[in-house]
């Protein structure tokens, strides 16, 4: 067997040089407020100093468009959110976090007719005006659209905004500015509202409230009061469905709240300007979204506004990744963080007012429905191993919100493992309400088989220990409990091979790559259980827990290894030849992210000259964000650079540089944030360095020319790590660290020989060529316990 793998070696290596030939270079792609804003400024770490960062160009984080684009239907709008509620410009449904319809693999996120969705009846908004402008604002976290008619009798100003601090509100700003003092009144018709109905929510009647008190005009000019401008309109229902009658006893019920909107707006000849504050509520809780709305509609439209701006321009201060030279890949990144990020609360919005979270699925919190591109608002390994990754480096305020995700889904993982025979605890393929398998009836293979998602929860797990140090969560917040609990699934899980290799076997299995079902030991599978095994042993030390007994560092000993030693590569699963196509990245993942300890460099080159090859060409981004970061670590600068290319130029449309999952011209998953994270990560732990290990943080030197081949030459600032801000600059020029923020000592250490020394702060920590800073607590912080082995096969 292992001549016949050596074999394929060859062929696989020839394979991959004519692959290389004909391979060209892939193209560029086109009152309240401020109390709680002094809170979060009060116990979030402050901003960088760098002159060259709070001096960067601010119209780099404005995409810009003609509103030509509206008329385009190939051209996708951008999909806002605010850890509650989530939608796409200018479309009919708004989703909200937890709302869910349908038994089952039917489940989707439930969809709520968007009664913000505001627009004037005019060319403009048909894309016909291209006098008309549109930008998505990344800073301001808003949607605007500009105009002035080709008479220049007034200019328009429309804001569209989920807010970032009241998150249970969608808001729309008119404002209008008289440019000709003589044209009398400006009267403007608004596109009829759609109709308040769903398929998946049973509304009550619309019932009419009491009006409420409006803000007082800022505008020099007295508006004309219309009590019906300060109406507020309310119904509320619930979805048609339960997900599993089991978990859930009755349906989810959903209150919406929106003030009136007129027929037509006017500029009255009295007045040089004027602003229409149009806002739609949304919760769970009728008493919750009822005081949010009348909060808002209290407020003068520029504080309102300022309540929203303000936490966004806080988020960039602390964090942001600059590109030097490359202004494309700049807007791409930071659009890419935006659309990630605005799927999870502000900590200031959600410590204000907590509401519910329901995980992160890979279209976001603002598509959903029946459309199975969208995922149907599904939590899967996605989060773990694609995105978390980013959000625990830019702050664990998003870690503990995924992580609680997870921890309610706790009493239904731990039934499902039992149903299937195991102990502990065992995740659904696709998670949503309750936490029941919820895959679609279409696939039912990638559910019965792919229990690696089980230990990719345990490897996020880690993460977010090996960044925090959180003891208090382990001990006291159930992490010991949850981290115990998927180690005994794995420990029931494996099987002794008696007869053969005398190793534990795990069979009927399917890995990342989905085209491959029902095999045994695939080799991510193995290494993640593994991990998950000795995590339990090592949590269990630092909580007090003896758990001998298991004897999961054992068992994780004795995984069987899929390593095939003649060809110095490993083998996908058992029985895996090196000709066969795959869907994704799957084997290569024990390079990055599992950083699997004994991996020698030449394996790694030759896992990659194998896999690379027969990687299905049209998969997801994530495939090629993976091999550029595995590449770097072996030197392999162009390969690297190309694969990095891939991973993002194919999936970016349109001016908003809005993610799909499939390569143009194929469309797929639209707001694709698995692919967005995927891309961070080639950014972060790539060209950036970073490196997240339980007792450090490692920052790898990046040498000019594998910065310049790629076009990612910058600045990573702000990334947290145990309470500090780290910021990280790999330019062509030079490469340093330096920490603008400290929670507690840390020390720095290079690997050169040279003694640890206490980080100072703001001071310059220049790195030399082939050099790896290495960051870390200045004691040790996990007891007498020892770290991992993290080795399986022998």
């Amino acid at each position: 067997m292992r001549l016949t793998m050596f074999v394929y070696s060859l062929l696989s290596i020839v394979g991959l040089c004519l692959v290389r030939i004909g391979r060209g270079a892939v193209s560029n792609v086109d009152g309240d407020c401020n109390t709680a804003a002094a809170k979060c400024n009060s116990i979030r770490p402050s901003s960088v100093t760098n002159e060259s960062i709070t001096t960067v160009d601010k119209l780099h984080y404005e995409l810009v468009a003609s509103g030509a684009i509206l008329n385009d239907p190939l051209t996708p709008l951008p999909t806002l959110a605010n850890g509650h509620l989530g939608f796409t410009v200018f479309q009919d449904a708004v989703y909200m976090a937890g709302l869910y319809n349908g038994a089952g693999g039917l489940s989707h996120r439930a969809r709520i007719p968007n009664m913000a969705n505001v627009q004037l009846d005019s060319d403009c908004y048909r894309g016909k005006d291209h006098s008309c402008n549109v930008t998505l604002d990344l800073r301001s976290g808003y949607f605007r659209v500009s105009y002035e008619p080709a008479n220049n009798s007034f200019r328009m100003t429309h804001l569209l905004y989920p807010h970032a601090l009241y998150r249970r509100l969608i808001v729309n700003q008119f404002s209008f500015e008289r440019l000709t003092p003589e044209a009398g009144d400006i009267s403007l018709p608004l596109v009829p509202g759609p109709a308040f109905t769903s398929e998946d929510i049973h509304f009550q009647p619309i019932n009419a409230l009491p009006s409420v008190q409006p803000s007082s005009s800022s505008s020099g000019a007295v508006p004309r009061v219309d009590d019906d401008m300060n109406r507020i309109y309310q119904s509320c229902g619930t979805t048609r469905e339960v997900e599993n009658s089991t978990y859930q006893s009755q349906d989810r019920p959903v209150c919406v709240l929106w003030n009136h909107i007129p027929e037509r707006l006017v500029l009255r000849e009295n007045q040089t300007t004027t602003t229409f504050t149009f806002i739609m509520a949304v919760d769970e809780n009728v008493a919750v979204a009822e005081k949010e709305l009348q909060a808002a509609l209290a407020q003068p439209g520029e504080e309102l506004l300022q309540a929203h701006t303000s936490l966004w321009g806080s988020f960039w201060d602390r964090f942001d990744i600059l590109m030097t030279g490359n202004e494309p890949l700049q807007y791409i990144v930071r659009a890419s963080i935006f659309y990630l990020v605005s799927n999870l609360p502000f900590e200031a919005s959600f410590t204000r007012s907590p509401g519910p979270f329901w995980g992160l699925s890979p279209t976001g919190l603002g598509r959903g429905g029946t459309n199975l591109d969208d995922y149907e608002g599904h939590s899967f390994w996605d989060t773990e191993i694609w995105m978390f990754p980013v959000l625990n480096l830019i702050d664990p305020w998003y870690s503990r919100l995924l992580i609680t995700y997870r921890v309610k889904m706790l009493p239904t993982a731990r039934r499902l493992a039992v149903e299937a025979g195991y102990d502990g605890v065992r995740f659904p393929w696709e998670s949503a309400f309750t936490g029941v398998e919820a895959t679609q009836p279409c696939c039912p293979a990638v559910a019965k088989y792919a229990h690696h998602i089980t230990g990719d929860v345990s490897f996020a797990l880690r993460q977010y220990l090996a960044t925090t140090h959180d003891l208090e969560w382990l001990l006291n917040r159930g992490g010991c409990g949850m981290i115990q609990s998927i180690a005994e699934f794995w420990s029931s899980r494996v099987k002794f091979n008696y007869t053969g290799t005398e190793n534990y076997d795990i069979v009927a299995v399917m890995g990342p790559d989905e085209d491959h079902e029902n095999v045994t030991n695939n080799a991510y599978t193995n290494v993640v259980a593994g991990y998950a095994l000795y995590f339990g042993d090592f949590v269990s030390c630092i909580c007090g827990d003896d758990v001998t007994s298991k004897n999961w560092s054992a068992i994780a000993k004795r995984i069987k290894f899929t390593y095939d030693e003649v060809g110095d590569f490993h083998l996908q699963y058992e029985g895996y030849k090196a000709s066969t196509m795959i869907k994704q990245a799957d084997a290569i993942l024990l390079g990055y992210p599992l950083l699997y300890p004994v991996m020698k460099p030449y394996t790694l080159w030759n896992d990659l000259l194998i896999y690379e090859p027969v990687t299905r060409s049209t998969g997801p981004a994530m495939s090629w964000s993976m091999h550029a970061i595995n590449h770097l670590d072996i030197a392999n600068w162009q390969e690297a650079a190309t694969n990095f290319n891939r991973s993002y130029q194919p999936y970016i449309r349109g001016p908003f540089n809005v993610w799909y999952e499939l390569q143009k011209p194929a469309r797929g998953a639209e707001n694709f944030l698995t692919g967005a994270g995927g891309f961070l990560q080639a950014v972060l732990f790539g060209y950036s360095g970073f490196r997240v290990y339980l007792d450090r943080l490692e920052v790898r030197m990046r040498y000019a020319l594998e910065l310049s081949v790629a076009g990612v030459s910058g600045t990573a600032k702000g990334v947290q790590y145990l309470g500090a801000l780290i910021t990280v600059t790999q330019t062509v020029d030079k490469a340093e660290i330096a920490v603008t923020h400290l929670d507690k000592e840390l020390t720095i250490e290079f690997g050169d020989g040279n003694a640890a020394t206490d980080i100072v702060l703001n001071q310059v920590y220049p790195l030399n060529k082939g050099v790896t800073a290495i960051i870390r607590a200045k004691s040790y912080p996990y007891q007498k316990c020892d770290l991992p082995k993290d080795v399986i096969g022998y």
